[in-house]
C-alpha cells in the first residue's frame, strides 16, 4: 500500500491540508491493493 500511495503522490501533508482530496485519491490505491491480494490468494 505505501508504494501505491507514493506512486500516486498521496502524502500525510495532503491529508492534513486537503482531506477530501486525500480520500478521493486513496480510493484508487485501495482498489489496486485489493485486486492484487485477490489475484495472489484466490486466482492462483
Amino acid at each position: 500500500m505505501p508504494k501505491l500511495m507514493k506512486s500516486a503522490g498521496i502524502t500525510e501533508g495532503l491529508k492534513a491540508s486537503n482531506p477530501m482530496k486525500w480520500v478521493g485519491l486513496m480510493n484508487t490505491p485501495k482498489a489496486q491493493d485489493k485486486e492484487i491480494n485477490l489475484s495472489e490468494l484466490i486466482y492462483v
